[in-house]
């Protein structure tokens, strides 16, 4: 969702379309890390924090004016499930059908309410407000080209920042933490943030690779004891997922008990061996809980998420049969994989090398705090690694999504300067594509094949398991539970849709199940819980390199016509009177190849030339010049679209000579 300012910069004419260097370490043995493990931790950084987002150089923090709360249509397709689709008897929940008059508790996904990533949720009543996680999205792709990363937009919590009383984070992947080096500082400069130890030590690697200083008071989560925010009081469980140290929210509120749970599943087997809380979770079921809100992106697949134990199995199975170099790619912070790795180097005489920023580094943390366990002398500088035998040769990478900047793209396009590609070598995906990753990812894939390289898919072999419940975790959740209303997030539309389905399936009443969207407040009132018709936000930010905030729909909009259909730049010259002076100049870029059609370019030169002539505007008027290139752009793109049916973009450059 975007703000409504569609205006085009120079050049947008066609009509709106619907639609570093690898490291080692020392690897001592030693264990656990205490050093976030205390109850309080203090994260200390390098360089100035200025009010706003954090500046890097030639950046400039955007001005948010918009203030308070907009109000809009409550224009979902279908705001509750429908409930002529269910006849299952109604749950029977412990929370109370009514609660004291107060103030009304305002329930706002923020971001992770309308597609997959990019979640922060908030909760207010009164004069206090909690906030959960500050992830971002993905860019690029045909959607956001060029772009890098998507920001929720944290106008409403910077405008009443002096109500946050805590910022609480679930587990440390990037759609939970990633936004926290723009988004952090907006929330104030004593902001109290709360997390686990993995979660806090990933955190400070996040926010140091923007090199902030100043001191963030950080506390780490004992999961057995509450905290009190405001008029909040806050309970943690566990919760499995592709991460350790991940946990839920049962939230005690004014109007009823929250259960706040993204991203989870429940694993009997887990690789850290930490069970979710089962018995917590009936507890709260028993008290009564008024709302659950859970994560959806797991909700396509049937029965139950498989276990993480699998995937080691697969791993050594793999290299066992390699006899040549091989490379797995993962996410960095999909930790059981790093550990599947290490062992299976270990039981195959394999010397193991890291590649990639965010790898070296969540790899090291994770080894410091005993998160992964691995032998002395196994990691190896990559230089070192490939003076062995190709098949002591393994090396762990990031790059399993096909970004283009990542090691394993740059080594598939042989541009990296310390490791090539040769036949024989292996490829293991251990990852799954995250949704709309997937041609790019095949396009890695293929430049693999072309070198002669062996590569290794989830699609065919057990390498990656989701970390988000499916159907037979969501029932076990809400059995567990009982709720009285029921609040999908972390999906898109669709996904949301079902998981309510399935909730009123279970018994939840339907008219219970809640479809909201980013910025919709969910009012949790004496009498029930609705959505509303306030928003408290309607558009993203975009990060496009040093940019924060500068790209709009209508950017993004011209990146995707020079894509499509490339570009057409017109020059005309001027006397001083004002009157063109010769045929246009006319240069093609990305749309046809000059030399091969001559005769059509002559023609639409002429065509102008012609046009201009008996163009009549007073050269004294204000805004001559734009008028002026206004006209040579409408009429060029009439004539290409007569001649080639494509919409290109037209440039104009009008000079005076």
């Amino acid at each position: 969702m975007y703000n409504n300012n569609r205006g085009s910069s120079q050049g947008g004419n066609r009509p709106r379309r619907q639609f570093g260097k690898p490291t080692s370490f020392q690897t001592p043995d030693h264990k656990r890390s205490t050093a976030v493990a205390s109850d309080k931790a203090k994260f200390i950084f390098q360089k100035e924090v200025s009010e706003g987002y954090p500046q890097t150089k030639k950046t400039r923090a955007p001005k948010i004016t918009e203030s308070t709360f907009k109000t809009g249509n409550i224009n979902l397709s279908n705001p509750h499930i429908n409930p002529n689709l269910f006849k299952a008897p109604m749950m029977k929940t412990s929370s109370p059908e009514f609660f004291p008059q107060g103030p009304d508790v305002k329930v706002m996904p923020i971001g992770g309410a309308s597609e997959v990533g990019m979640n922060l949720s908030a909760i207010e009543c009164g004069d206090d407000i909690i906030v959960i996680d500050t992830g971002f999205g993905f860019g690029g792709g045909s959607k956001y080209p060029g772009v890098d990363n998507i920001l929720p937009d944290v106008t409403y919590l910077e405008q009443n920042k002096h109500k946050i009383r805590g910022l609480i984070y679930t587990h440390a992947h990037l759609d939970h933490i990633g936004g926290a080096p723009y988004i952090i500082p907006k929330l104030g400069k004593n902001l109290q943030i709360y997390g686990m130890p993995l979660t806090l030590a990933l955190l400070k690697n996040r926010l140091a690779e923007f090199q902030l200083d100043g001191e963030l008071m950080a506390k780490v989560i004992d999961p057995s004891k509450s905290i009190k925010l405001g008029v909040f009081e806050i309970h943690f469980f566990r919760l499995n997922h592709s991460i350790p140290d991940c946990v839920g929210l049962f939230i005690k509120t004014p109007k009823g008990n929250i259960v706040y749970a993204t991203d989870w599943k429940f694993d009997n087997t887990p690789f850290d061996g930490m069970l979710s809380d089962y018995a917590k979770l009936g507890d709260f079921g028993r008290e009564g809980v008024r709302l659950v809100l859970t994560d959806s992106l797991g909700i396509l697949k049937p029965g139950y998420q498989i276990s993480e134990r699998v995937i080691g199995d697969s791993i050594v199975s793999i290299i066992q049969k390699c006899t040549d170099r091989v490379i797995v790619t993962a996410f960095s912070t999909t930790v059981s994989r790093l550990q599947f790795t290490v062992d299976a180097c270990v039981k195959t005489n394999r010397k193991l090398a890291l590649m990639g920023r965010s790898m070296i580094k969540n790899f090291k943390t994770c080894y410091d705090m005993g998160y992964i366990k691995v032998p002395a002398g196994l990691v190896m500088e990559l230089s070192e690694v490939q003076k062995l035998p190709t098949h002591q040769q393994c090396i762990l990478m990031t790059g399993s999504q096909g970004e283009d900047k990542a090691a394993l793209a740059r080594i598939a396009r042989d541009d990296h300067d310390q490791l090539r590609l040769q036949a024989g070598d292996s490829v293991i995906f251990s990852s799954g594509p995250i949704p709309g990753n997937e041609s790019e990812i095949q396009d890695l894939i293929a430049m693999l094949s072309r070198k002669g390289v062996e590569v290794y898919r989830n699609k065919d072999f057990d390498l990656h398991v989701s970390g988000h419940a499916c159907h037979e975790d969501l029932k076990l959740l809400f059995a567990l539970t009982r709720p009285d209303y029921l609040m999908p997030i972390h999906g898109d539309h669709w996904m949301l849709n079902r998981v309510g389905e399935l909730g009123a399936s279970m018994g939840i009443h339907p008219e219970h199940c809640l479809i909201s969207e980013n910025g919709r407040i969910i009012e949790m009132n004496s009498k029930e819980v609705k959505l509303t018709d306030q928003l408290v936000v309607n558009n993203f930010i975009l990060v496009d390199g040093t940019s924060i905030g500068a790209v709009s729909e209508a950017v993004l909009d011209e990146r995707r016509q020079l894509s499509e259909e490339g570009a057409l730049i017109v020059i005309v010259l001027l006397n001083k009177q004002k009157k063109v002076l010769d045929k246009p100049g006319i240069v093609s870029r990305g749309f046809i190849y000059m030399k091969s059609s001559n005769d059509m370019i002559e023609e639409i030169r002429t065509q102008t030339h012609k046009y201009l002539q008996n163009l009549n505007i007073d050269g004294n008027q204000e805004g001559f010049f734009a008028n002026y290139r206004q006209h040579i752009k409408e009429f060029v793109a009439d004539a290409i679209f007569q001649k080639t049916e494509k919409f290109p973009m037209i440039i104009p450059v009008v000079v005076q000579i």
